[in-house]
């Protein structure tokens, strides 16, 4: 089992446990490369590698505030429309320049940081303080999989 493999289904296995309900793989079509914006370069081949595989394991995960977006079903939004959003030139969203919104949690926004390569959470209001930064993305779901435990 690979390091995500295990990351996502030991948050997966939390998530049922609290009664929450634990999103299928998504087996559609990923639109990649997308024009985050921001200044993020279209072509992101390390994040969609990583996160393709979180997807292709559970179109995003979800516990006791918790989440990593998934993509887009039912009218709900999704990875895209999140990121889509902090598009507006504002102070809070200038914070997000070069990052990809990939999740929260109840103080935290996850991203990954596209000038270094880590994936990080911050807290949501003052995004100069990183209180993780991980190598990879399962190391990331393993801090949240941590906080929830």
């Amino acid at each position: 089992m690979t390091e995500i493999e295990k990351a996502v289904h030991t948050f997966n296995d939390l998530s049922a446990s609290m009664g929450c309900e634990v999103s299928p793989p998504w087996s559609g079509k990923i639109k990649k490369p997308y024009n985050f914006g921001r200044g993020i370069a279209s072509k992101q081949p390390d994040f969609w590698r990583q996160y393709e595989a979180l997807l292709r394991i559970s179109n995003g995960l979800f516990a006791d505030g918790h989440a990593f977006y998934g993509i887009s079903m039912c009218g709900e939004p999704g990875l895209i429309e999140f990121n889509d959003a902090l598009n507006m030139p504002d102070p809070a969203t200038k914070a997000m320049q070069g990052r990809i919104a990939v999740g929260k949690n109840n103080t935290d926004i996850l991203y990954y940081d596209t000038l270094t390569g880590k994936w990080e959470s911050c807290d949501r209001i003052g995004t100069a303080n990183v209180w993780e930064s991980c190598d990879s993305l399962a190391q990331l779901v393993q801090t949240q999989v941590d906080m929830l435990a």
